[in-house]
């Protein structure tokens, strides 16, 4: 994808995982990148980037549209990427109406600034394959004309910041897409996601090695038996450039002319792997790994009284815990990307191996 000369982006959510590779892309292909940050943790990491000399950040309150407002109208962005709003569907339980201030309200007010000050920027929102949800115990493949089913306050929160792109692309033509993206991991995950435990309580025992005794603490997690499926988050932020300009996209892999650049040739991909793992498979992956293959006690039909010890000493690896379980959590949420595949040429790496190899290997990134 050829980047002309003096583009300029604004990327919210800058200090996440996403934001954080989503701001180095941007900057290795020459864009200039505005970047929106709730605190300042994450400057030192964005500063130190590659072409930080094109960066410019900036302390940005998404639940104020006046915020938004007047960067979008200062600015007129070529792109905008929202990668912003509270992240964990743990605390949307604790805390649904945060969920709904930054995930579902802080999106109407950028479309609104987008509609007033600049329509012809193109706009990335960063959905969730949360938004679909399945039947309890069920288990159901999605992909772009799935019907929407949330089963927690942070995907109710997406689902609707997710019709709203839909509804002012359509009555302004306006050029808004929406990826619709499945776990995806790096070493740059916070320590409250899944993933980052795992591979932080396997380093745990690394460095213990012969000294790991029963006083070593096991992993604690939720159902195991839940099947997801988990990616690579560099390769994710290629999909959502690739979303975004899709237009160009989409005439390069099929070698046609391009599409005329207006909002109603913009449509949503979902980004996923197409694999679906158990919450006890991913957790046996890391393990093996680095070296430490489990056992498994999968005996009960009860999920929450399996366990996992490790095979050379039968020490307690893994253990539920109750609090974790969440029991409107879908039983599956799987994907089918092929659009995203067929279209963008969006092609994701094993799934598995690379982002828990980096995570075993690079400890939190930061």
């Amino acid at each position: 994808m050829s980047v002309p000369e003096g583009r300029t982006a604004i990327v919210t959510g800058a200090g996440g995982q996403d934001g954080y590779y989503l701001v180095a892309r941007l900057l290795a292909e020459g864009t200039d990148v505005h970047a929106g940050l709730r605190n300042e943790a994450a400057t030192a990491d964005l500063v130190s980037l590659p072409h930080a000399d094109r960066l410019t950040l900036h302390h940005l309150d998404i639940t104020d549209p006046s915020a938004s407002g007047h960067l979008i109208a200062e600015l007129r962005p070529d792109e905008f990427y929202n990668l912003a709003g509270l992240s964990s569907v743990s605390r949307s339980f604790d805390d649904p109406s945060e969920a709904w201030r930054s995930n579902a309200a802080a999106v109407q007010g950028m479309l609104e600034a987008i509609r007033v000050e600049s329509p012809s920027t193109r706009f990335y929102q960063s959905s969730s394959t949360d938004m679909f949800g399945s039947r309890l115990g069920g288990a159901t493949i999605h992909d772009e004309t799935s019907a929407f089913m949330p089963q927690s306050p942070y995907a109710a929160a997406k689902a609707a910041a997710h019709v709203l792109c839909d509804a002012y692309r359509r009555a302004f033509d306006l050029r808004i897409a929406c990826g619709i993206l499945s776990n995806h991991e790096s070493r740059r995950r916070p320590a409250s996601f899944l993933t980052a435990k795992v591979a932080a309580s396997v380093r745990a025992l690394a460095q213990a090695g012969d000294h790991a005794t029963s006083d070593l603490i096991p992993l604690r997690v939720g159902n195991l038996a839940v099947r997801r499926e988990w990616g690579f988050a560099p390769e994710y932020v290629d999909g959502m450039i690739r979303i975004c300009r899709q237009i160009a996209v989409r005439a390069e892999v099929s070698g046609s002319p391009e599409e005329e650049d207006v909002g109603s040739n913009y449509r949503d991909y979902v980004l996923g792997s197409g694999r679906q793992h158990a919450v006890w498979e991913l957790i046996d992956h890391a393990f093996r790994l680095a070296g430490f293959p489990l056992d498994w006690d999968r005996t009960s039909d009860d999920p929450s009284e399996w366990t996992g010890r490790l095979a050379s000493s039968g020490l307690l690896a893994v253990v539920v815990d109750p609090s974790f379980i969440r029991h409107a959590d879908p039983a599956t949420i799987g994907t089918d990307p092929t659009l995203a595949r067929t279209e963008l040429g969006w092609r994701p790496g094993p799934e598995l191996d690379t982002f828990l190899r980096e995570m075993l290997d690079g400890g939190t990134g930061r």
